[in-house]
């Protein structure tokens, strides 16, 4: 038996106003298009291709239309790390699906200030007042502009299309950024979503950045102009007056219905217990569900995904899953064991070995081959340099939210320290132990220099997240461990 469903990004609001963590300038960021009725609906991004793979559910597209940001297109529009609408039908095995139609809209886009590298592992800067964080594992990367562009090249003044999830903070976690042009300019196109505030004739306020709608066309606004509206203003900005010349205003449906089966992807905000927090801005009742790991305790700022019904505006969950975490693997694959959906690598010659499980919610790409179609069945063992993050399962392994397939470079192991002492000569993360060197450099979190002595007695073991790079050529001997933030 078939399920009809839709498949959406994710709704920031239910039938009501909702307010974002930075005040009325910045509220409803975070809303997107609205999605309801009966049937299955769900929401994620993509996370593979062959068919698409959307939420661990490959679904088939022979007879899906496609819409990109409002306009015709075909699979090949999609990548890796978009955020999507699929409507259309899920299997009983829960895990397959056909698509009737499949809808694109980015968060936002617009002109790349304030970069900065709060790690060597991510970046953050602003886009139109908006807060964006990349990831250098986690984040897609792609040009329109035939221009190579990646988390290295990302700098001030591009020209960017981000989507992705809001934390719970209002930062905008990209699952993709895409580069439209390598310099911003004042003929460059931005696209700005938020709430209307302070509305004066045509000029109004949206998420602190100043609206002309003088010129624009203004489109799905039965009422006109209003404050508290949920928009998107498209057009041009000029960043000495904070001002966008909009040339089309276009209402967005921020709500969602009452339905039996729903699937949500998103950050935890709003924690207060099980029962009460938010998935973007949904509340969430998750007191009775399943739990995966068992021993995930939540927390605002991980991201998730949640399974079960609304019911009078309430997600009332049965399923809930991790679906990132702290752990980080940079080496190479030892072997692979394509029935079980899962390889091992070893970052240490006689050491065991790491064993990753993969799933269909899994993003797998292939930096190498630059390719989306990629999974497990693809490796090869002894040769491919992969990049991982993901979580414990609780029973000693990993699971893969995503996996890329890089040029061979340093060991990285990043875990929760195991073993080590402060005159000790070796440490141990994720099952693996590295030798302790004169020449191993410790790090606090912040970056600064640390004695071996004081940096363990920082950390506690089986609690502290720590990081283990062993350079090329690599040798099982630690050159830098650094204390993580959690």
């Amino acid at each position: 038996m078939k399920k009809g469903f839709i498949f959406a990004t994710l709704p920031a609001a239910l039938t009501l106003a909702l307010y974002g963590c930075g005040g009325d300038t910045t509220s409803d960021a975070n809303t997107t298009s609205g999605i309801g009725g009966t049937g299955y609906i769900s929401s994620g991004t993509i996370t593979g291709f062959g068919s698409v793979f959307v939420n661990g559910v490959e679904f088939e597209t022979d007879a899906s239309s496609f819409d990109i940001e409002g306009i015709t297109g075909t699979q090949g529009d999609l990548a890796i790390g978009m955020v999507v609408k699929v409507n259309g039908t899920i299997n009983d095995d829960g895990i397959t699906g056909t698509a009737t139609s499949i809808v694109y809209d980015d968060d936002i886009q617009g002109p790349v200030s304030s970069l900065t590298s709060p790690s060597a592992d991510k970046k953050q800067f602003t886009v139109l007042g908006t807060t964006v964080i990349a990831d250098i594992n986690t984040t897609s990367y792609d040009a329109s502009t035939g221009t190579t562009f990646d988390f290295s090249t990302l700098a001030d003044g591009n020209n960017v299309e981000v989507s992705g999830f809001y934390n719970a903070s209002n930062q905008l976690i990209a699952t993709r950024i895409e580069l439209k042009n390598v310099t911003f300019d004042s003929n460059s196109e931005i696209e700005l979503k938020g709430t209307i505030a302070s509305l004066t004739g045509t000029d109004f306020m949206l998420n602190g950045v100043n609206i002309d709608a003088s010129a624009a066309e203004l489109s799905d606004l039965p009422n006109g102009l209003v404050d508290g509206a949920y928009v998107e203003a498209k057009g041009t900005y000029d960043s000495g007056s904070n001002t966008i010349t909009a040339s089309k205003v276009e209402g967005k449906d921020n709500s969602v219905e009452d339905t039996d089966e729903f699937e949500l992807e998103g950050f935890v905000s709003n924690f207060t217990s099980l029962s009460d927090f938010k998935v973007n801005q949904i509340p969430v009742d998750a007191s009775n569900a399943e739990l995966s790991p068992s021993s995930l305790t939540l927390e605002d700022d991980m991201q998730i995904e949640v399974e079960g019904s609304i019911v009078n505006g309430k997600l009332i969950a049965t399923e809930l899953k991790l679906r990132s975490g702290e752990i980080k693997i940079k080496a190479t694959v030892s072997a692979i064991d394509a029935a079980n959906k899962t390889f091992t690598v070893s970052p240490v010659t006689g050491q065991p070995a790491i064993t990753v499980h993969v799933g269909t919610e899994t993003e797998m790409e292939n930096d190498v081959l630059d390719t989306d179609s990629f999974s497990v069945n693809d490796l090869n063992p002894t040769t491919d340099y992969v990049e991982i993050e993901g979580y414990d399962n609780g029973d000693g392994t990993v699971f893969a939210s995503g996996v890329k397939v890089k040029e061979a470079s340093d060991i990285v192991v990043k875990g929760i320290i195991e073993a080590g002492t402060s005159t000790g000569t070796t440490i141990k993360v994720l099952g693996v132990t590295f030798s302790i060197a004169p020449g191993t450099s410790f790090k606090n979190s912040d970056d600064t220099s640390m004695t071996q002595a004081e940096f363990f007695n920082a950390v506690t073991l089986n609690q502290s997240l720590v990081k283990i790079e062993d350079k090329v050529t690599a040798d099982g001997t630690a050159d830098t461990i650094e204390l993580e933030s959690p």
